[in-house]
């Protein structure tokens, strides 16, 4: 795999998944978590799987009911619980911490992927994930440390989020889905979406959506980037890399996710970018080259 196009996908993906926390803050504002998460995946299955078509009119694998069985198994995983405990915990925490808990994401594949399949962790592995981790505390270090309390349920949600990721990608990449990836995706979270609408109306969110005098620009414009720029492209993003390289790798733009946000503060919010955060942003990118590096190496041999 040429490592050029590997930096690309990964960098991509960052910025991607980096402004949809932004993105989530703007629509969690007016709309219930878990419906607008439900229908953010449906929509993007939707999509995916109608563009993946459009590519390979030939393809009979979305007749495969195998692959579909397979979808839904993943897709509890990464949609209800990856992305609803997401949806959930992101009300009480800023875009900030949410996409730093988010970050935890490598550090439980490396640990799963050891645990289930007894996967071995190089030194670089090791180096690369706490250099990673050490960064996000850096670039986060002072304002966890501030007067602001940062909400239990929030923190537990957002890591359970990330246990349930890891878990999911872990699984998307050694059980059988179609090799048309934008197909494989778009299965996924099409099933994923309508096992977020379950809860959402047995937890009564149906009664509490706006109405149309509530439904602003800022609101649509947010609400359309969140599922087209948000997860659409990130989502076709993530299952290349899956098939491509290794579920480690794929997850590592979970560290660099939190230096989007921060810059999309100072670029739009004039907010300030301090030394701390450069170093951040230098530990950051080292841990993720260290275990971009040694995958390659590893899938080389």
């Amino acid at each position: 795999m040429n490592q050029l196009k590997l930096w690309i996908g990964i960098i991509t993906l960052s910025l991607t998944v980096g402004s949809s926390f932004i993105a989530i803050k703007i629509v969690l504002d007016s709309i219930p978590p878990l419906f607008a998460f439900s229908i953010r995946f449906m929509i993007t299955g939707g999509v995916l799987i109608l563009v993946s078509y459009i590519f390979d009119r030939k393809s009979q694998e979305i007749k495969k009911i195998a692959f579909w069985r397979n979808a839904l198994f993943i897709s509890a995983f990464l949609i209800p619980g990856g992305h609803g405990l997401i949806a959930y915990g992101a009300q009480y925490l800023s875009a900030g911490i949410a996409s730093l808990l988010n970050s935890t994401i490598p550090l439980w594949v490396v640990l799963f992927m050891f645990l289930i399949y007894r996967n071995k962790i190089t030194n670089l592995t090791k180096i690369g994930l706490t250099l990673g981790f050490s960064g996000m505390i850096i670039l986060v270090g002072p304002s966890i440390g501030g007067d602001q309390g940062l909400s239990l349920v929030g923190i537990a949600s957002l890591l359970i989020s990330s246990l349930f990721w890891a878990l999911g990608s872990i699984f998307s990449s050694k059980v059988s889905l179609p090799q048309n990836f934008l197909l494989s995706a778009g299965m996924v979270t099409l099933i994923g979406g309508l096992l977020l609408i379950i809860p959402s109306v047995l937890t009564g969110e149906l009664n509490l959506l706006p109405s149309y005098s509530d439904i602003n620009f800022n609101l649509l414009i947010s609400y359309l980037f969140l599922i087209f720029i948000g997860t659409v492209i990130p989502l076709a993003e993530f299952y290349w890399l899956l098939k491509v390289s290794t579920a480690a790798v794929a997850n590592t733009f979970a560290y660099m996710a939190p230096i989007v946000a921060v810059f999309l503060g100072w670029a739009i919010l004039a907010e300030s970018v301090t030394y701390l955060t450069i170093i951040a942003t230098i530990v950051i990118l080292i841990g993720v080259a260290l275990i971009v590096r040694t995958s390659e190496n590893s899938n080389s041999k």
